[in-house]
């Protein structure tokens, strides 16, 4: 049986909702250095109209340890960090970091985009010319139904 099948047999069940992600390979040297502290970095996927934000997970596969106080915040607007709720997700260090967002399971009434900033102590040069690289998974609930046969997962980078 094909993924298609299934997941389309799993959002039209009584409940109608399913399990979906969005989800990037990210390497230090894709976030916009910013001149100082920081880096941001715009995801290239939306979290889908009519969708509910359940939660976000980083696995830090190689650490972004150019500067040991590296971390993350991810927000829904620029600068902002509404899906990591406050909390910074450290990437100085090889791990799988799960944080949910400020309001867990917040309805998402347009497309919306997912905004990235890094911030290390020093100057962001020196995190960019690392070589970090990180899957960074959007979790959430979808109320349409959405056909996808491959995203980016953790054996996968391609």
């Amino acid at each position: 049986m094909s993924s298609r099948t299934i997941n389309c047999d799993l959002e039209r069940s009584a409940v109608g909702l399913g399990l979906r992600k969005i989800a990037q390979w990210i390497d230090a040297s894709d976030f916009t250095d910013g001149g100082g502290t920081t880096g941001t970095l715009t995801m290239t996927e939306q979290l889908p109209a009519g969708s509910f934000y359940i939660g976000c997970k980083a696995t830090v596969k190689s650490a972004f340890d150019d500067d040991t106080t590296c971390v993350l915040t991810v927000g829904k607007t620029s600068g902002e960090d509404e899906f990591s709720d406050g909390t910074s997700i450290s990437l100085a260090a090889v791990a799988d970091v799960g944080q949910e967002g400020e309001a867990p399971l917040e309805f998402l009434a347009s497309d919306t985009s997912v905004y990235l900033v890094a911030t290390s102590a020093s100057d962001f040069t020196d995190v960019a010319e690392g070589d970090g690289k990180m899957l960074l998974e959007l979790f959430y609930l979808s109320t349409e139904v959405e056909l996808v046969d491959n995203y980016p997962d953790k054996y996968n980078s391609n």
